[in-house]
C-alpha cells in the first residue's frame, strides 16, 4: 500500500512536471532552439517603428542571432502565438508544440508592417553577442530585460503561482500522511527491537533507510515511465527538460518526507511505561496522526476557496480573451513626429475621424473612473463614452438584454455636475455641456454583464458590471479637432482594417509623401491594438486546472491520514470494542463517541478557517467541509472491522 500511495504521489508530481514543461517551452519553444528572450521597449527612444525595426533588422543579420518577434494570430481562431523572424534564416514555417495542441507557426517578417516593435523577442541564434546588442539598445533609450532559458526558473515561476504551489503542498500532505502510515506498520517491530536494547541510531537508520528505499523505488519507476510517454507522446527533445523539472520537486519532497518521518519518530518513540504495561505499539503514533490529520482536514477546506476563486478567475480571463479577439481587425494609428507636428495635423486628423465614422470604421471609449476623476458619479464606479461601433464590436457575444437603458433626467444633474464644464471646452460648436450630454444615450449592464471598456489613455480593457454607458451620437460632432486627435494618438479611437485605415489616411493626405511635402518629417502608422492583450489573456487554463488536481491531491492525503488516525484509534480500543460487538451492540453505538468528537472538532476548524479566510463564496468550503464530516465515520467503520476482524483470526 505504501508504494502504491507513493506512486499516486509521483504520478501528481509528474503532472506538475508536464506543466512546467509546457509553460518552459511555451517561453522558449524548444523546436525553434530558443535560448533567450529579449523584452524590448523602445517608448523614451527617439526611434520611429520603422527605425526601430531596421535595426533590430540589421543587427540580428550581422550577429545571426536568429531573432523572432512573439505575436498573437489575429487572423486565425486559434489565439495561439505565432512567431515573426526578423530575417530569413532555417525556422521551419511550422513545428509542433509540447502541449500537442496546434502547430506552432514562423512567418515572414511582413507580419509586422503595422505592429509596434515594442514586445517580445525570441532569440534562436548564436547568442554570444547579445550583451552587445543590450547595450547598443540601452545607448539608443530602449529599455530592454533579457531572460535566459532554464528550467530552474521556469519551476520556480509555476511554485510561486498559486495552482501550483497548492500542488506541491499537497504533495507534501499527502507525503506527511505516508510517513505517519509507515511509522504506524513499523509501530510494533519497533517496540519489540526497543524492548531488545537495540541501539535508537540503529532503529533509526534502519526505519528511516526502508521508508527511503519504499519512496525511491516508485520514484524512479515512475520517471522513467513518464519520461518514455513523454519522448514518445511529445518527441524526444523534450525529455530532457521534463525530467530536470520532475527530478527536482521529487528531490525536495522526497527530503520533506524524510525529515516529517524523522520529527514523527523521534515524537513517537516507544516508552518504558508503555512497553511494561503493554499497551499496543503504535499509541504513541496518536498525537502526530490527529496533527496530521487536522492539518490535511484544514488543506482540503482552505484550498477549496481558491480552487473556485481560480476557476471563477479563469472565466473572467476567457471573457477578456474574447474580447480581444474581437478587436482584432482593429487598429490604432501611431504619431511618430513632434508635438507641434502633430498640432499641425490637427484638422486632418479631425476629417479623418469624420470618414471613419462614416464608414462606419470607427470604434470608440473613454472611461472615467471615479477613483482617477476623484468626483461622485453615485451608483455608479465609473463613466464611459462610446460610440455604437465599440458597442456592436463588444456585445457580439453578449446576450440581447445585457445593457438596460437609462432615463436622462435620472442622471442629469450628476453629468453636468461633473461634465458639465468639461463638455464645454471640449465641444466643436458652442452648445453648452448640458446641452451635449442631454443628446447621449445612457445604458447600464444587467443580468451579471461586465461591461468591456478602454481606459482612459487606452491599450487596456476593464469589465465594469456599475459602469453608466453614454452612447455618442457622433465623435466629430461633439469633440474638436485638438481633442480627436489626442483620443486617436491614446488609441481610445480605434479604426477597423489596415488596409482600409491606410486608405483614409492617404485620402486625407496623411501619408508619407503629402506629409513630407509640408515640411513634416515624422510620419503616421498603422498598429494593431489587440496583440498584447490576446498575449496578456493567454495564461489561464493551467493554474485552476492544477489548482483542481491539487485539491483532488489534498482530498486522497486527508483521505489516508483520517484513515489511519481512525485505524490507530481501533486499534486502542480494540479490547473493548472486541467484546461490545460480539455482544450485538451495533457499530454505530461502539463509534459514535469518538466519532462524534471528531465532527465536532471538524466543525470548530471550519468555523475559525471560515473566520480568518473571509472566503467569497462559502459554497465551497461547506462542500469540503461535508466531505471531511463524510470520510471521519466512514473511517472509523472500516478501521474498527479490521481490527475486529484481525483480532478475531489472532492477527492482533
Amino acid at each position: 500500500m505504501t508504494m502504491a500511495v507513493a506512486g499516486a504521489l509521483f504520478t501528481l508530481l509528474a503532472l506538475v512536471a508536464v506543466i512546467v514543461t509546457d509553460l518552459h517551452d511555451r517561453d522558449f519553444p524548444r523546436a525553434l532552439g530558443a535560448q533567450s528572450r529579449l523584452g524590448l521597449d523602445f517608448g523614451e527612444s527617439r526611434l520611429s517603428d520603422r527605425e526601430a525595426f531596421a535595426a533590430l533588422t540589421l543587427m540580428d543579420a550581422d550577429w545571426n542571432l536568429g531573432l523572432v518577434r512573439i505575436a498573437p494570430d489575429l487572423v486565425g481562431d486559434s489565439d495561439e502565438r505565432i512567431f515573426v523572424a526578423l530575417n530569413d534564416g532555417s525556422l521551419p514555417e511550422t513545428f509542433r508544440w509540447f502541449s500537442g495542441t496546434d502547430a506552432g507557426r514562423v512567418v515572414g517578417r511582413d507580419r509586422l508592417a503595422n505592429s509596434s516593435p515594442d514586445g517580445s523577442y525570441l532569440v534562436t541564434g548564436d547568442a554570444a553577442r547579445l550583451a552587445e546588442l543590450d547595450s547598443r539598445l540601452s545607448s539608443a533609450g530602449v529599455r530592454v530585460t533579457r531572460v535566459d532559458a532554464s528550467v530552474t526558473d521556469s519551476l520556480w515561476f509555476a511554485m510561486r503561482e498559486g495552482g501550483f504551489a497548492a500542488a506541491v503542498l499537497a504533495a507534501f500532505a499527502l507525503i506527511a500522511a505516508l510517513a505517519l502510515f509507515w511509522l504506524s506498520m513499523k509501530a510494533r517491530s519497533r517496540a519489540l527491537r526497543v524492548l531488545a536494547g537495540c541501539p535508537t541510531l540503529r532503529i533509526q537508520a534502519q526505519d528511516l533507510g526502508g521508508f527511503a528505499a519504499t519512496l525511491l523505488v516508485p520514484a524512479g519507476a515512475v520517471t522513467l515511465a513518464a519520461a518514455a510517454c513523454v519522448g514518445l507522446s511529445r518527441g524526444w527533445l523534450y525529455v530532457g527538460v521534463f525530467v530536470k523539472a520532475l527530478a527536482g520537486v521529487e528531490v525536495a519532497v522526497i527530503a520533506v518526507s524524510l525529515l516529517v518521518a524523522l520529527a514523527m519518530s523521534v515524537s513517537a518513540w516507544p516508552s518504558a511505561t508503555m512497553l511494561a504495561t503493554r499497551q499496543p505499539a503504535v499509541r504513541s503514533l496518536r498525537s502526530a496522526a490527529v496533527v496530521v490529520q487536522a492539518l490535511t482536514f484544514l488543506l482540503v477546506v482552505g484550498a477549496a476557496g481558491p480552487a473556485w476563486s481560480a476557476y471563477r478567475s479563469s472565466s473572467a480571463l476567457a471573457a477578456e480573451m474574447a474580447q480581444w479577439k474581437n478587436l482584432a481587425d482593429q487598429v490604432a494609428v501611431q504619431f511618430g513626429m513632434s508635438d507641434d507636428e502633430m498640432t499641425s495635423l490637427e484638422p486632418r486628423v479631425g476629417n479623418l475621424v469624420r470618414a471613419g465614422e462614416s464608414a462606419g470604421a470607427v470604434a470608440y471609449s473613454y472611461t472615467f473612473s471615479d477613483e482617477t476623476w476623484e468626483g461622485d458619479f453615485g451608483d455608479y464606479s465609473a463613466i464611459t463614452l462610446v460610440n455604437q461601433r465599440w458597442l456592436d464590436l463588444m456585445t457580439t457575444n453578449a446576450p440581447p438584454d445585457a445593457l438596460t437603458p437609462v432615463p436622462y433626467e435620472r442622471v442629469s444633474s450628476m453629468l453636468s455636475r461633473e461634465f458639465g464644464e468639461t463638455f464645454s471646452l471640449w465641444s466643436r460648436s458652442q452648445r453648452s455641456g448640458g446641452e451635449i450630454l442631454s443628446g447621449f444615450g445612457y445604458l447600464r449592464p444587467a443580468g451579471g454583464f461586465r461591461m468591456p471598456v478602454a481606459q482612459g489613455g487606452g491599450g487596456s480593457l476593464s469589465f465594469l458590471d456599475d459602469v453608466l454607458v453614454a452612447v455618442m451620437p457622433s465623435l466629430h460632432q461633439t469633440f474638436d479637432d485638438s481633442n480627436l486627435t489626442s483620443m486617436v494618438s491614446t488609441r481610445n479611437i480605434l479604426f477597423t482594417g489596415v488596409a482600409a485605415t491606410q486608405a483614409l489616411i492617404e485620402r486625407e493626405g496623411l501619408s508619407a509623401e503629402p506629409l513630407s511635402g509640408r515640411g513634416i518629417k515624422g510620419d503616421l502608422s498603422v498598429v494593431y491594438v489587440a496583440e498584447e492583450g490576446i498575449l496578456r489573456a493567454q495564461f489561464m487554463a493551467y493554474v485552476v486546472w492544477l489548482m483542481n488536481l491539487a485539491l483532488t491531491a489534498l482530498v486522497v492525503a486527508f483521505t489516508v491520514a483520517t484513515a489511519i488516525s481512525a485505524l490507530i484509534t481501533a486499534l486502542l480500543h480494540a479490547k473493548r470494542d472486541l467484546p461490545l460487538r460480539l455482544s450485538g451492540r451495533p457499530w454505530a453505538r461502539i463509534l459514535q463517541s469518538r466519532v462524534a468528537r471528531e465532527l465536532l472538532a471538524g466543525a470548530a476548524l471550519v468555523s475559525l478557517l471560515a473566520l480568518f479566510q473571509r472566503p467569497d463564496s462559502m459554497g465551497p468550503l461547506l462542500v469540503a467541509a461535508m466531505f471531511g464530516m463524510f470520510v471521519v465515520p466512514l473511517s472509523h467503520l472500516w478501521a474498527a472491522n479490521r481490527c475486529f476482524s484481525g483480532v478475531s483470526r489472532r492477527r492482533i
